[in-house]
């Protein structure tokens, strides 16, 4: 460790995420004074998100990573000066599976922070960036919509893009930044464009409004909502803690749409600012009242699919678990039982996992790298959905969902069918992520399984569904069929 660094010294970690609370951790156990987890991305108990937090002559330790700049220069943002900020390089690089006892600390690789000059670089050409969006936004009239996203356009952005497209074509347009999405059925649409692309920046700067259902992290899309009204769609109701921005006193989006009244009053307005909170509902959801054929299925796996799988193997039954970001996705499922029960009650049973979890699954498979739904090789009644394709019309015509903590649940709410809750580690969900923000009599409609017999067993008697539970969710929650695109585009439009 450096010599100016002493154990007594407050000492925070960054950012909260599974590698730096690994290193956390490493460095409680040496003896070193570690006070939290520093990030100025989220909020929770023993998370600080600015200087003004922090204890007096306290550091910052930045464990080494692909977003190391980026985590420094928000740090600094929020108030930390550059002498307060050090890196951490560690042994270990695969930080999507660290946990607190696999870290190695090397403290000879503990060094005060340098910000490189490829990064202040960036920083100059952002500043120039910056600088001729806000004259642009003064001087050109504005005109059309933005439908933004980075890295990947999910379903409720999707949606809610072609319906505006259907009704208004030459308004709305889909920009997308660093995408990695495979999108064919979008290749003659002469709407999608690349932001950095010069008619993707024309587009961008005379936009009337922008829609969105994420909160992206980096100084591009916090510049951007700086001069352009936001609507955030958000993807879902939550029942895990969400970071939100609202420990940004600078950001107020136009709207905040979700599905739910009550939300809107009791949990968003204490994550995300906005102006209003509105309950149209999520685009996604509208196949819960739609006919196969009326279903939009961009991106989703065809209907032709769907049928052939349900005439040859069986109604589906969809198992869709929220990702672990604490590593430990091992999810304890007996295929060769699974694969037993569906056969002997003529079932397919439709795994829908996280992207670094498909990938995993499907090498461990030996499937071939695939954009379509696989079955298993041993396993013919078990099928693998393309974990970056939209299994909601799938789910619509789905017998059962099985699911643990993912917001899913509450859309399944709409289908008025069968709800099982895998939550075979409860206690450690509880443990890692803290508080739920809402209590289980508020999440749970249905039975909940400890292990896979009893999930077999369950899903064996969940023939009907647990009406007075269900109702009770969506009477609270003021969850209505309404179709939610016509809503949203009137509101984006007004």
């Amino acid at each position: 460790m450096q010599s100016n660094i002493n154990t007594s010294q407050p000492v925070y970690v960054a950012p909260a995420n599974p590698a730096g609370r690994a290193l956390a951790s490493a460095l409680t156990a040496e003896g070193y004074n570690v006070c939290g987890l520093a990030d100025n991305l989220k909020q929770a108990d023993g998370i600080i998100n600015s200087h003004a937090q922090s204890k007096p002559d306290a550091i910052v330790i930045i464990c080494n990573g692909p977003s190391t700049h980026n985590v420094a220069k928000g740090l600094m943002a929020r108030g930390f000066a550059p002498h307060q900020l050090y890196t951490s390089l560690r042994e270990d690089v695969d930080t999507t599976v660290q946990t607190p006892s696999s870290c190695v600390l090397d403290h000879s690789n503990i060094r005060p922070y340098k910000t490189p000059i490829s990064e202040k670089f960036k920083s100059l050409r952002f500043r120039l960036f910056s600088f001729t969006i806000k004259v642009l936004r003064s001087i050109v009239p504005q005109r059309g919509y933005v439908y933004y996203a980075e890295q990947f356009f999910d379903t409720n952005m999707l949606l809610a893009y072609r319906q505006h497209r259907r009704q208004y074509p030459d308004e709305p347009w889909l920009i997308g930044r660093n995408i990695k999405q495979d999108l064919t059925t979008l290749n003659t649409d002469n709407h999608l464009l690349c932001l950095f692309s010069l008619h993707g920046l024309w587009q961008i700067v005379r936009a009337k409004k922008m829609v969105v259902d994420h909160e992206f992290t980096g100084n591009t899309f916090t510049l951007l909502r700086k001069f352009i009204p936001v609507v955030q769609l958000w993807h879902g109701l939550p029942y895990k803690a969400l970071s939100g921005n609202i420990h940004y006193p600078d950001i107020c989006d136009d709207a905040f749409i979700s599905s739910s009244s009550w939300f809107n009053e009791h949990i968003f307005p204490t994550i995300f600012r906005a102006k209003r909170y509105l309950d149209f509902g999520y685009p996604r959801n509208d196949v819960f009242s739609q006919s196969p054929q009326a279903r939009d299925w961009i991106n989703a796996e065809p209907l032709s699919t769907l049928t052939h799988i349900q005439n040859t193997t069986g109604s589906i039954v969809v198992y869709a678990p929220t990702y672990r970001d604490w590593g430990d996705n091992d999810y304890p499922l007996d295929l060769d039982k699974i694969n037993e029960w569906c056969e002997n009650n003529k079932r397919a049973f439709v795994l829908k996992f996280h992207p670094f979890i498909s990938r995993q699954f499907g090498d461990a498979m030996a499937l071939p790298d695939s954009e379509n739904v696989q079955a298993l090789p041993s396993h013919p009644h078990i099928y693998l959905y393309p974990s970056g394709k939209n299994i909601y019309p799938w789910l619509a015509d789905a017998e059962t969902l099985v699911t643990d903590y993912s917001s899913i649940a509450y859309d399944f709410l709409l289908a008025d069918k069968p709800i099982i809750y895998f939550q075979y580690d409860k206690q450690d969900y509880l443990k890692l992520r803290g508080n739920t923000l809402v209590s289980d009599s508020d999440f749970i409609a249905g039975e909940v399984a400890l292990t896979i017999d009893e999930l077999l067993r369950l899903l064996t008697d969940s023939a009907a569904v647990n009406t007075e539970l269900v109702s009770a969710l969506r009477d609270k929650f003021l969850l209505g069929n309404k179709p939610a695109c016509p809503l949203i585009l009137e509101e984006v439009r007004s």
